[in-house]
């Protein structure tokens, strides 16, 4: 007898387990041939001797199936309980995105069942050593597989909190710093002041001829700008503690603030707000002192925006144009007035034909450069000739890089 063919078991065994069990059986019937030849002797009845030995392999190979058996249930007992552990917090399985480097905690490298020679056989074939030592190593394996998955939630979680922390301290004070300034025009994503002979304004005798005159400088110089996005409108952030304009009211300084907020609603409101300053008393200027200081009605009547595209797609330039107009008769404008600054909350989605309008220059907003000028209108030759507020350069806004305020 030479080998034994397993059948069924084959595929629950490994190649060692298979040579170790045929081995086990052929020395105990070895054994037992000898035992009976030391037993019978010189017996002639070889009928009798041949019937035994018969009897003794069927025992021994019931022995031997009783064995397998065990052994394979031991190992589907090992794998389900393997796989249990690996299933049973459910939050594990999402540590797996956490990086590349993390993918050894998960491809757990098992011990062999056996320890080899170099031409393959085992070198100890107890079934009680390698049940046990099997056993040892896999729970072992599972234990150290639990701990790693352990310290990877923990490093997770301390992760995150320091993410969120992180966030958190800058939403919450930095208010006129989420969109950086280069006044080179390269960066994109950025603000900048632009040139004010850009656009015309109504001259000294505009009511005479209706002639208007390239604007020569502006009231006020452009200091900060945010970009961000939420779930609602972002009112009065010039009143929100830690921004721009609450640490110069803390000092107590002259300055004096003008923020205008244009607010794109939808699933997600944007706002863009430019922040103004002066440090001289608004009461030297006087049409801006009656804007200030009037009412609403007032305001609306008089606040006005000049556009212009410099640079991007010909159907935007045109949809845009670069006429001076109203802002206050076309959208809604909330106004919030504060010790030291006066905020104009600009609704885009309150006027359909806006709508319309920067629904477009959304779409394209990567590829522009925006360039705006604020003024407040002038109607009498007393407010003659008209004087421009401030005035900005958009390069290149990036939807995503829109900053997300905090709840």
């Amino acid at each position: 007898m030479l080998a034994i063919d397993w059948r069924f078991w084959k595929s629950n065994l490994q190649t060692s387990s298979a040579r170790y069990i045929t081995i086990h059986m052929l020395g105990r019937l070895a054994a037992l041939r000898e035992l009976f030849i030391a037993k019978l002797g010189d017996c002639s009845s070889s009928y009798f001797l041949e019937e035994h030995v018969r009897d003794k392999k069927l025992q021994q190979v019931e022995e031997v199936e009783v064995e397998i058996q065990t052994i394979v249930e031991n190992g589907k007992k090992m794998a389900d309980m393997e796989e249990e552990v690996a299933k049973t917090p459910s939050e594990h399985a999402s540590l797996m995105g956490l990086n590349d480097a993390s993918d050894e905690f998960f491809d757990v490298s098992e011990p062999l069942d056996y320890d080899q020679s170099e031409n393959g056989w085992p070198s100890d074939f107890g079934p009680e050593m390698y049940s046990q030592d099997t056993r040892h190593a896999r729970l072992s394996s599972a234990a150290g597989f639990v701990k790693k998955l352990h310290d990877l939630a923990v490093h997770k979680r301390g992760y995150v909190d320091l993410q969120e922390k992180a966030k958190e301290d800058a939403l919450l004070c930095h208010y006129g710093s989420t969109l950086p300034k280069d006044p080179t025009f390269n960066l994109p994503c950025s603000w900048a002041q632009t040139d004010p002979s850009t656009f015309l304004i109504r001259g000294e005798t505009y009511l005479e001829d209706r002639k208007k005159i390239k604007a020569k400088g502006t009231l006020m110089q452009m200091v900060a700008a945010d970009w961000l996005k939420s779930d609602k409108r972002e009112d009065d952030l010039g009143g929100r503690p830690g921004s721009i304009v609450q640490k110069y009211a803390a000092k107590g300084g002259p300055e004096f603030f003008f923020i205008v907020n244009i607010q794109v609603p939808g699933s997600t409101t944007y706002t863009l707000a430019l922040y103004y300053m002066m440090d001289t008393p608004i009461e030297n200027v006087p049409l801006l002192e009656s804007f200030v200081k009037g009412d609403d009605a007032f305001r609306n009547s008089r606040f006005k925006l000049i556009p212009y595209i410099s640079k991007g797609p010909w159907i935007v330039k045109q949809s845009v144009g670069k006429k001076a107009c109203l802002v206050g008769p076309a959208l809604e404008i909330n106004y919030f007035r504060g010790k030291n600054y006066l905020e104009l909350d600009i609704d885009v989605g309150s006027s359909t034909v806006a709508r319309g309008v920067v629904s477009l220059v959304v779409g394209y907003l990567s590829n522009l450069v925006i360039e705006m000028a604020f003024l407040v209108q002038a109607n009498t030759p007393e407010e003659l000739p008209e004087y421009l507020l401030a005035t900005c350069r958009l390069n290149h806004l990036d939807i995503s890089k829109a900053v997300q305020v905090k709840p």
